[in-house]
């Protein structure tokens, strides 16, 4: 049974409205900083491997993610959440999921090695699957410790400490691959860089807030029963969102997997960028509906959803003319068969985008369970829907799968939200920003005709896009959510 609220705990001090504008401008930056490193690095990785070994890196990769979830199991968010409650508990509760987490993640590192062994993988993937792993211990430590910063609504900190990690880690691969070095090696830089990262948001928390970190017995039992419907919940949710890599790594040679990877990327990269509307406003949200405002809570869902689909929106209508030009450009010829997953998954985004964001908004008011519900049901659907779709249509198949997967979720988690939280979306205001995406696909699909070159066609579409939400009134929703 999910406790409810203590409103009569004492609380963190309400941001500023200021407070809130700055973290969230500074995350844009780091994003920004952060994206251009990896673009780096991803690039440096795609040219210096050949499809297939890229298949097997990328194979790593989502397998220690995956696995990485069960470690992560949910906590930080739920010690935001716990924490918003209770300030003074602050320190008892880091110290005590930061000791939960170690535990996760060291049970993590050997599941890993279970499931690479499943797939039948060669020693060369087991032992950089190892190397790998140990990132999983170091981000139960920065993971934990930068919900100090999400409380506070001070997430700079978290943005530089990531950026000064990503620059680490994006400078040790760039040396790396200058020495030729094997697949083995390009799991060592992460492994330092997240070392590097975790110590220093420790000291920053440290120094800034008085994090002393203290881990207490009876807080165990209390947290990992929250924790059962949520830990699961994300897993599952991770595990459809890379379930087409998994059933390509099964069913088909490591190149197509290192093609479709290539696709799915930028998407990733991009879902990932949306978290920084959703890490600002999770912890006003979780207060909004503690402190009982009830019209501020469903306001911040709205403008926040609204938010998301415009930010995201953009993405299918510039890759749908885009996408082949995008590819060679970053990626190289070897990778053009990415083109039309990408084209599918970029409309996958603006879904997983708000499916993510309204998993949080159950989680501000203690509904989780109904998150496992559903996302159990998709993940069933994706490994019927993948399977087959890779069986018939290849990489198109599982963009396809993957699509249809976080439609479904869609629907589930908004229906959730209507009748758990009492909060439903504006469909007026949806409907105008649909209508300013229709408009600059229009422009685009001009373009097209008339043979523009493809960065025209990119920098038209976005001033007609921006031109169209402007006049519509969007500019005020930030104001909004921010105020």
């Amino acid at each position: 049974m999910t406790t409810s609220p203590d409103l009569s705990a004492e609380a963190p001090p309400t941001p500023r409205s200021g407070s809130a504008t700055v973290s969230a401008a500074t995350q844009i930056g780091a994003r920004a900083a952060h994206f251009a490193l990896n673009v780096v690095s991803t690039l440096a990785i795609v040219r210096y491997l050949a499809p297939e070994a890229y298949g097997s890196y990328v194979l790593v990769v989502t397998v220690v993610t995956l696995v990485g979830v069960t470690a992560d199991f949910g906590l930080p968010k739920l010690a935001v959440r716990e924490i918003v409650h209770k300030i003074d508990d602050q320190n008892e509760i880091i110290g005590t999921v930061s000791a939960i987490r170690l535990t996760f993640a060291v049970v993590a590192m050997g599941l890993c090695q279970v499931v690479l062994l499943v797939l039948d993988e060669p020693l060369v993937v087991h032992q950089a699957a190892a190397v790998a792993s140990l990132m999983l211990v170091l981000d139960a430590v920065l993971g934990i410790v930068v919900v100090v910063f999400q409380v506070h609504v001070v997430q700079q900190y978290e943005a530089l400490v990531r950026v000064a990690a990503e620059a680490l880690e994006t400078a040790l691969i760039l040396i790396l691959i200058a020495m030729h070095v094997s697949l083995l090696g390009l799991f060592v830089p992460p492994v330092i860089g997240l070392a590097f990262g975790a110590a220093l948001a420790y000291g920053l928390a440290r120094f800034r807030f008085g994090l002393r970190p203290r881990p207490v017995r009876s807080r165990v039992r209390h947290l990992v029963v929250e924790a059962l419907p949520l830990g699961p919940a994300l897993i599952i949710s991770v595990l459809y969102l890379k379930l087409d890599s998994l059933i390509l790594a099964a069913m088909r040679p490591p190149r197509d997997l290192g093609v479709y990877a290539s696709a799915y990327q930028p998407v990733e990269y991009a879902f990932l960028a949306t978290g920084i509307l959703s890490n600002v406003m999770f912890p006003m949200l979780a207060r909004a509906w503690a402190e009982g405002d009830r019209e501020r809570f469903r306001q911040m869902y709205r403008r926040g959803t609204e938010l998301l689909v415009i930010a995201t929106a953009l993405a299918p209508i510039l890759l749908a003319f885009t996408a082949p030009s995008v590819i060679k450009l970053v990626f190289g010829s070897a990778y053009l068969d990415a083109a039309s997953p990408l084209r599918i998954l970029s409309i996958a985004l603006v879904t997983m985008s708000v499916n993510a964001w309204q998993a949080l908004v159950l989680l501000s008011g203690g509904e989780q369970r109904i998150t496992l519900i559903y996302n159990a049901g998709a993940l069933a659907f994706a490994l019927v829907g993948c399977t087959v779709g890779v069986w018939l249509l290849g990489l198109v198949g599982a963009a396809v799968s993957a699509l249809a997967t976080s439609l479904i979720v869609l629907v589930a988690s908004q229906r959730a939200v209507r009748h758990r939280m009492g909060a439903a979306l504006d469909h007026r205001q949806l409907l105008k920003i649909l209508t300013a995406a229709g408009g600059a696909a229009g422009v685009a699909g001009g373009l097209y005709l008339i043979h523009a070159h493809w960065v025209v066609i990119a920098v038209v579409t976005v001033i007609a896009y921006a031109v169209a939400l402007h006049r519509f009134g969007f500019h005020r929703s930030i104001r909004e959510v921010y105020a």
